[in-house]
């Protein structure tokens, strides 16, 4: 199983923060006409003022954290390099070949 590159990610964490400064955007910007009026230009010009500039702030700030946090998990490198080693142990020998030598020693 392939993980989405570092690209997908950003595209993501961009979409997502997009959508949460759209919904925080109007919400303040519904308070905003609610308190103190629309600015010049009206109601919906202010209210999409609002909402865009939200979104366009959210959108870049959740975009380069997903980017940056998008680095290969630990346990899927841990996993890749154990399915590398599996059959070698100590010193690069094979498993088998130390396993033969613990148990046939006299004591």
């Amino acid at each position: 199983m392939e993980q989405p590159s570092r690209i997908e990610y950003l595209k993501r964490g961009a979409l997502m923060g997009g959508a949460v400064g759209v919904c925080l955007g109007f919400a303040f910007g519904t308070y905003h006409i609610l308190r103190f009026g629309p600015s010049q230009g009206g109601y919906l010009s202010t209210l999409s003022r609002y909402m865009i500039s939200s979104a366009g702030s959210f959108a870049l700030f959740m975009g380069i954290g997903s980017f940056i946090r998008s680095e290969p998990s630990k346990n899927m490198m841990l996993k890749q390099y154990l399915e590398q080693h599996r059959s070698h142990g100590f010193a690069n020998l094979p498993v088998e070949v130390l396993e033969r030598k613990r148990w046939d020693r006299k004591f």
